[in-house]
């Protein structure tokens, strides 16, 4: 019975919890210990059922947690074949690649994606506040041209232009503070 006494793991890990103390009567189907591999993670997600048609396996998508600086690119292993019968929601498991500061229970979200559509991005430091208002310099003709713009969601160092800016126009991107309007400026390649 002596080759029985080693236990093995199936994978390289790390012991998470201990179910077996020493001494211990050990039986077939009882747990000795819980293991976990650090370097396969998975993110699990309760989705509505009203999104679920948005996903299919392969899928990636963006999963944010908070101790890991950048968003991580998962890729969508499992769906649930049955939803939850209270919740109504279908759970959706992601891989996760190996970043640096990610562990087991940690709390995420995750972005899925609803629909396409074109925001007009420009610098964040193209924006100039000046009270309540949002102002941008276009160069038009070789000058500066100042224009009242509503701007939207930040993104990732750019702001979304609302109104007061058309697709094509250039923008002002270095030292917009120190211009006037109807300024001389030159465009640098």
């Amino acid at each position: 019975m002596m080759g029985y006494a080693r236990v093995t793991a199936p994978f390289d890990g790390v012991v998470t919890r201990k179910l077996a103390d020493v001494g211990d009567l050990a039986m077939p189907g009882r747990h000795l210990f819980e293991m976990e591999a650090p370097t396969a993670l998975r993110f699990e997600a309760d989705l509505p059922e009203a999104i679920l048609d948005r996903i299919t396996m392969g899928d990636k998508m963006q999963v944010n947690i908070a101790s890991v600086a950048k968003p991580l690119e998962a890729t969508v292993s499992e769906i649930a074949p049955v939803a939850d019968p209270v919740s109504r929601t279908f759970q959706v498991k992601l891989d996760l690649p190996a970043a640096e500061g990610l562990r087991t229970g940690q709390f995420g979200r995750v972005a899925v994606p609803m629909a396409e559509m074109q925001l007009l991005m420009v610098p964040r430091v193209s924006v100039i506040k000046r009270g309540q208002m949002e102002l941008i310099f276009v160069v038009k003709e070789g000058h500066a041209n100042l224009r009242l713009v509503k701007t939207g969601k930040a993104i990732n160092g750019s702001i979304e232009v609302l109104s007061g800016l058309e697709e094509g126009e250039q923008v002002v991107i270095s030292d917009a503070n120190k211009l006037a309007d109807g300024q001389p400026v030159t465009i640098l390649p």
